[in-house]
């Protein structure tokens, strides 16, 4: 008996087109969603022209702590690895990866290990292997400082409580279970279960050094600390002082969406955690998307400028053949 042969990978595609597009289509559908509950909170956006220049540089100074934080977290898990690389290299390398998170959600650790490779011949699996470590140990940090605050400022008498608390808990938890993941494929392409092998043992290695685990997470802290610094500058540019354990639950909470990053760089759904949480920072919601829609501008000038910076200085000036 004849069967049919199997459908090539084009034409796959092509018989599923909605498949292939469901994720710019759900990610139009979020950002639409969005801006409709936005508009209700827009009434203070015009104060963003007349924001004060002396906390804008010191946002500015808070994204440049940022970025020099997490590129010391990528060099120093490289190092671990057996891959050592120069400190500016891996700073202005991982500036020029945050430029495609822009546009594509998670898509900047892709252009990173690409430019790893092509450099210094860092495996594939290696750099990848940053990306669980570093999303799983930023979560639990997240969440347990999440928790921290609201236990010892807030408690659980405020409506909006229970359900912040009970996503930072969530959030701890599978973090927490995703430590114990194994990577091994028992069957399916040789190539793949290659890959996954070395991946799961750059993992295994680095779940295992009691050294790494302290120093990424005081680092990821740290890069915590400086996102709710941050977001301070942004209300005292606009003339507003929220309470500080407030708008710490806000970033916190922020942060969150930031790393589940279903839109390009959480666009919106930060914002929409911090104008949730408004109530808690004793400011009103029109002015904590003021000051979200602020620290997002900010934020998005200052990392292409630094990266105009970074490609200038790292790949040098082009040569121009007479």
């Amino acid at each position: 008996m004849q069967t049919a042969p199997d459908p090539s990978p084009a034409e796959s595609a092509s018989a599923s087109p909605w498949l292939r597009h469901a994720r710019t289509l759900t990610t139009l559908a979020i950002l639409a969603v969005l801006c409709v509950v936005g508009l209700r909170y827009a009434g203070d956006l015009g104060r963003i022209a007349t924001a004060k220049p002396l906390p804008l540089l010191w946002m500015a100074i808070t994204v440049l702590g940022v970025r020099a934080f997490h590129s010391e977290i990528i060099r120093r898990t490289l190092a671990a690895l057996g891959h050592r690389v120069a400190p500016f290299e891996v700073f202005a390398l991982s500036v020029l990866a945050a430029v495609p998170n822009m546009l594509v959600p998670r898509s900047g650790f892709g252009a990173l290990g690409v430019a790893l490779r092509a450099r210094h011949g860092v495996p594939l699996a290696a750099s990848s292997s940053l990306i669980l470590p570093l999303a799983v140990i930023d979560l639990m940090v997240v969440a347990v400082g999440g928790l921290w605050v609201q236990t010892l400022w807030f408690g659980f008498a405020d409506p909006r409580a229970p359900w912040i608390a009970a996503t930072f808990a969530g959030v701890f938890a599978v973090s927490g279970a995703s430590l114990f993941l194994r990577l091994h494929l028992p069957f399916g392409p040789a190539r793949v279960r290659s890959f996954l092998a070395r991946l799961d043992d750059a993992w295994g290695r680095l779940r295992r050094s009691g050294h790494f685990l302290r120093r990424t997470c005081l680092l990821l802290a740290g890069i915590s600390a400086l996102r709710a610094l941050r977001l301070w500058f942004a209300f005292a540019a606009l003339g507003v002082t929220p309470e500080p354990a407030g708008l710490l639950i806000s970033s916190l909470l922020g942060d969150v969406m930031f790393l589940f990053a279903l839109t390009p760089g959480a666009l919106g759904l930060r914002e929409a955690a911090i104008v949730y949480c408004a109530g808690l920072s004793g400011v009103t919601p029109a002015e904590s998307l003021a000051a979200a829609v602020l620290d997002r501008l900010l934020l998005v000038g200052v990392t292409l400028g630094l990266a105009q910076l970074c490609g200038w200085k790292l790949f040098g000036r082009p040569r121009v053949r007479l």
